[in-house]
């Protein structure tokens, strides 16, 4: 069953579970805030505990505010630019061709009836355009680390780079294909190192140690390089 309760001119709403023995506060994606609390909690413990933390409150919705603020999206019109493994490429709207948009030569063409759909056709391109290319690039990288997925996969990871799953899969988000190789292969190293080290500690700093001396150079390149890029943000999480 679920509630609103309304402390420090917020609206949170409030989740009660039988199996719950604490109180819990999360802020969704959406900004949403959200109370996890036990059944047997009255509303006068929540309003107080939630009063407690609402300095940290504040702060996350602060900083959501601050990434949305910071995500570019693009216009689609000829002469702006879109970038493919650190290359600009510009773009020519064009009347017809067989295809939405497609890579032609030194530049992106988008067909003029595509225009309101191009954000959805520009991450497909990047998804199909990309597959096979982190998938040799991969293979490539797996040699520094001395272990190789059984799977890679391209998608769409929404505030992260890459991730590792399980069975050993590895899985890139599409916007990383508009990175320079070199940063795209520190998040390919980065992920390939949790095959061997799954947490962020000592021993999974060596092994980036090892196998990409430079990676803190990259690792901090990758955080400036973001806030330039299309449907990215300054704090991808890497």
């Amino acid at each position: 069953m679920s509630t609103t309760l309304e402390v420090g001119g917020l609206r949170f709403l409030v989740r009660r579970s039988a199996r719950r023995t604490t109180l819990g506060l999360t802020v969704d994606r959406g900004g949403e805030l959200i109370l996890h609390a036990p059944e047997r909690v009255d509303e006068e413990e929540l309003q107080r505990w939630t009063h407690s933390r609402l300095l940290w409150v504040h702060r996350k919705l602060a900083e959501k505010r601050a990434l949305t603020a910071r995500v570019r999206e693009p216009e689609f019109v000829s002469g702006e630019s879109f970038s493919f493994l650190g290359r600009p490429y510009p773009l020519k709207l064009v009347a017809e061709q067989d295809v939405p948009l497609r890579l032609e030569g030194t530049r992106f063409l988008l067909r003029r009836d595509a225009q309101g759909t191009a954000s959805e056709h520009f991450r497909r391109w990047y998804i199909e355009a990309g597959r096979e290319w982190l998938r040799d690039r991969v293979r490539w990288d797996a040699r520094r680390i001395g272990a190789a997925p059984a799977r890679v996969e391209v998608r769409d990871l929404g505030f992260r780079w890459g991730s590792c799953g399980r069975s050993s899969a590895v899985f890139f988000n599409w916007r990383l294909l508009q990175l320079p190789v070199r940063l795209a292969d520190y998040v390919i190293v980065h992920e390939l190192g949790h095959l061997v080290e799954p947490h962020h500690g000592l021993e999974f700093s060596r092994l980036l140690d090892r196998a990409l001396p430079d990676w803190r150079q990259r690792q901090d390149e990758l955080r400036h390089r973001a806030q330039d890029l299309f449907w990215c943000h300054g704090r991808m999480m890497q």
